[in-house]
């Protein structure tokens, strides 16, 4: 990429999430560059799902603030810029960050198995306030370009059809942020072809930016812009994707890269340091 660096779409500071006796999301500092895609890459558990739900703000019970959580996830949307942690779910309701704005794919899709696909799009279009009609144009025109009928119960679809239709609703909305945990993987090549070569046409949008949690190398080559290494919970590095090159060739080759150590209780930098 040329020019000026881009503006960052998330600003991450002192970002600490005990989950238990064992891990910890322990993040000091992370910027996520606006207009690009990022990929978080690790190793199973590493955190990645894990920031990438703070990124959406759908942590914890969706509806409260996550307990023993602390720090700021800061997102910038074109100008309005937003303390995603400050922020109460009625205040998140308001704003109409979900969905609209915030487009969020889950590795479980959440959605509403006595419904059929066109309707599972419908319903969430309508309720942030689309006309039936156009929401009716939208779910088709994205069950087409995901190859999805849109009439069988959601009950009767494969895992790798409940996937496709996730991200369908999730596209319908043309959100100006995208994060997307794993939603390529487990399909069968056919429909992994073509969805890969519809991600990396709306990811190429520089109005969108675009968070994508995969352990794939595909992904990573046609997607991503900028990678971050996630390793127990930390940031073992970031950078763009040229910049990573020899790290992502060696993480390729099963060689993950490792996060400094937590400092130790009262150091500099270490969480409640003065």
């Amino acid at each position: 990429m040329s020019g000026a660096p881009p503006r960052s779409a998330y600003a991450v500071r002192d970002l600490v999430w005990r989950l238990g006796p064992e891990f910890t999301l322990d993040i000091p500092a992370l910027e996520l560059p606006a207009g690009r895609t990022t990929a978080l890459l690790g190793r199973s558990a590493s955190g990645k799902s894990t920031l990438l739900s703070l990124l959406g703000r759908v942590e914890g019970s969706y509806f409260e603030r996550a307990p023993d959580l602390s720090g700021e996830v800061w997102l910038d949307l074109g100008g309005e810029r937003l303390e995603l942690l400050a922020l109460s779910e009625r205040e998140l309701l308001k704003r109409r960050l979900r969905g609209p704005r915030l487009g969020f794919v889950f590795q479980r899709e959440g959605l509403f198995p006595g419904l059929s696909p066109v309707d599972n799009i419908v319903w969430p279009l309508t309720s942030a306030g689309v006309k039936p009609a156009e929401a009716r144009d939208r779910a088709r025109t994205m069950l087409e370009r995901v190859r999805l009928p849109e009439s069988r119960n959601v009950s009767t679809l494969s895992g790798g059809e409940r996937k496709r239709l996730g991200l369908a609703r999730a596209l319908a909305f043309d959100p100006g942020v995208l994060l997307l945990d794993e939603p390529l993987t487990g399909l069968d090549p056919e429909a992994l072809g073509g969805l890969l070569d519809l991600l990396a046409e709306l990811t190429a949008d520089p109005e969108r930016t675009t968070v994508i949690v995969t352990h794939q190398r595909e992904d990573v080559e046609r997607l991503a812009d900028h990678v971050v290494f996630m390793d127990r919970g930390r940031v073992a590095a970031d950078g763009s994707r040229d910049a990573m090159a020899e790290r992502l060739a060696r993480f390729f080759l099963g060689e993950v890269p490792n996060a400094a150590p937590p400092a130790p209780p009262g150091a500099p930098g270490a969480p409640g340091a003065p």
